[in-house]
Parts: structure tokens; sequence; C-alpha cells
């Protein structure tokens, strides 16, 4: 009697390749969101040194430090390639453009501010806070346009072909 052997194929799933681009502005936005979580942090420590009674500023930096814990959430999704993120981030890095350009009439308080930490560039103060806030413009305008091109990666108005029986389950 000859013995029955199946062919033995595996069917793995196949991990999609996250674009550089992608993989880029996923690090940037986790470790500018743990940046904006310590800046709030570091607020509130300096708060609630002086008084333990809520004010405007333990309000200011509470909704701070929950505006970045859920940035941070948002780019991780980034990362790993969810859906959803790539709309929510497309919604930070537009608020973040309408920041940066509301931060341009702040030139001056902004400037006294480096001035005051980085002392080698009092003189150019506020070239430097100028220079800081295009810079941070430009970033978020480049990322814009360049998450738009990448909607076809996160499936984002593209037709899906599979069958019905594999979309059940899975994204």
């Amino acid at each position: 009697m000859a013995s029955y052997r199946g062919l033995g194929v595996q069917v793995r799933p196949q991990r999609q390749q996250r674009p550089a681009g992608v993989a880029l502005l996923a690090i940037v936005g986790v470790l500018g969101s743990l940046l904006g979580l310590l800046v709030a942090l570091a607020g509130l420590w300096m708060v609630m040194r002086v008084s333990l009674a809520p004010s405007r500023q333990f309000g200011m930096y509470s909704t701070a430090a929950v505006v970045a814990l859920i940035a941070m959430w948002i780019n991780w999704g980034f990362w790993e390639m969810v859906k959803s993120s790539w709309w929510a981030n497309l919604g930070l890095m537009i608020v973040g453009s309408g920041l940066s350009l509301w931060g341009l009439r702040m030139v001056p308080e902004l400037g006294d501010l480096i001035g005051r930490l980085v002392p080698a560039l009092s003189a150019n103060r506020n070239l430097a806070a100028m220079a800081l806030l295009l810079g941070v413009l430009v970033y978020h305008l480049c990322a814009i346009v360049y998450t738009l091109m990448m909607h076809a990666a996160f499936k984002v108005g593209v037709k899906d072909e599979r069958p019905l029986w594999e979309k059940v389950h899975r994204n």
C-alpha cells in the first residue's frame, strides 16, 4: 500500500513592507510626542511645586500631556500601518502646520526663550526662532504631501480585491 502524503503547502500571512518614509515619519512622530510629553510633565512638576491648587497652567500642562500621549498612540499606529492611523496622522500634521503658522506671530517671545536657553544665539535669537518655526512648518507640509502620496500603502481609497471569506477578521 502506497503511503499518501500531501503537498504540505503552508500559508503564511505576508507582512506588508513598510516604506522607508513611513518609518521615518513614524519615528519622528513618536520622538516628538515623547519630547512633548517630557515638556508637559516638566511643566506639571514646576506648577505642582508652587501650589497643589488647580490653576490654568495646571490645566494647560495636563492637556498637553494627554495630547502628547494621543499623538504617540497615533504615530505608533502609523508605524504599524493601521488604516485609521493614516487619517489621524494626516490630521495631526495639518494641525501641526496650523500651529506652526500660528506660532509665527510669537517669534519675539520664542526668540527671548531661545536667547535664555542658548546664550550663544542671543544676538540672533529672533532669526533662530523664525528658522525653527519655518523648519517645523516645512517638515509638516512635506510630511502631508508624502502621506497623501502613500495612501495606497495603507489601503486608503484602494479597492480590496480579496474574496469575502478572506476579508473577515483581517485588516
